[in-house]
């Protein structure tokens, strides 16, 4: 009966130290993807960071572009009033000269 006991201690045993290496796998593939988990976090706040750096930009430019479009219609309107001025200026002046 003895010998029966030992081969029973010895056989869980055995199941302990393969249960307890399964655990150990276990929990540095659980390290291991907690790292992963945190390099990917760490990528996309980066990414994000740039995400809205490049939006700030976007909007800088675009307030930018709005300004320039804004000046050149400007300038093309005071041509467009001084051309039409000279213009009626010379009409009048051919029509007294006849």
């Amino acid at each position: 009966r003895s010998a029966q006991l030992e081969k029973e201690v010895a056989a869980l045993r055995e199941k302990i130290h393969h249960l307890d290496d399964m655990l150990k796998s276990q929990q540095r593939k659980v390290r291991h993807m907690i790292e992963q988990l945190q390099n990917s976090k760490a990528v996309i706040q980066a990414k994000d960071a740039t995400i809205q750096e490049l939006k700030e930009r976007v909007s800088y430019l675009e307030a930018e572009n709005l300004e320039m479009h804004d000046r050149i219609e400007h300038l093309i309107e005071d041509q467009v009033s001084r051309a039409g001025i000279g213009a009626r200026a010379r009409s009048k002046s051919e029509y007294v000269s006849r």
